[in-house]
């Protein structure tokens, strides 16, 4: 089979916002959802996406006011989940996701609203809190809310990031009905893109 052609486009959210995504390699669709601070051309997520396209038709995108992502009128939790489920319908219509720091809440979120998601990868699943808001509190009704994911999950954290984070990522992992939690040798500054490759790819597999 010929690899699908390398695109790239604008999905439309449910509130009308363009969504920029590109799109390479060949075989199930596969999302890679950053964190809000980074966008699809960032050097971690290029290298990353190249690696996983050789059994994948990996798809990345900019989320909501960054790259050539439109700014839209409001920024929201139900908003973020709706950009995402606008690029997995670009991308057939089903998808893996894998999500990293913000981006990895972001994917399980988009897996507990949604049966689109068919499986995902978190990575140091962290959380983007507004102004004010309660840590403590924000992340138990994140964790409660991971019960609804009904579909495999892959929680990785770095054996050299901080107690914090692991713990974190454990608890996620905890929360799932079909969660499964990994370490991999190093932080996420550290973990070469090919471990991380691999580890996604023998839980895809």
């Amino acid at each position: 089979m010929e690899p699908s052609p390398s695109a790239s486009g604008k999905a439309l959210s449910a509130d009308g916002t363009r969504i920029a995504w590109s799109r390479q390699g060949d075989g199930p669709p596969l999302v890679i959802v950053d964190p809000l601070t980074a966008d699809r051309n960032s050097s971690s997520t290029r290298a990353l996406a190249q690696l996983l396209s050789g059994n994948h038709t990996v798809y990345t995108y900019d989320r909501r006011g960054l790259g050539e992502s439109d700014v839209g009128e409001e920024y929201t939790a139900e908003s973020d989940v709706d950009d995402l489920l606008a690029v997995v319908q670009v991308a057939g219509g089903r998808a893996d996701l894998y999500g990293f720091a913000s981006g990895a809440f972001l994917a399980l979120r988009a897996a507990e609203e949604s049966a689109v998601i068919t499986r995902v990868v978190a990575l140091e699943p962290t959380l983007a809190l507004d102004e004010g808001e309660d840590e403590m509190l924000v992340l138990q009704t994140e964790l409660e809310g991971l019960g609804g994911v009904q579909v495999p999950v892959l929680v990785l954290a770095g054996s050299s990031s901080g107690e914090d984070t692991q713990d974190l990522a454990r608890r996620a992992a905890d929360a799932l009905e079909e969660g499964e939690f990994q370490l991999l040798e190093g932080n996420t500054a550290s973990v070469p893109e090919a471990a991380l490759a691999e580890a996604i790819e023998s839980f895809l597999s």
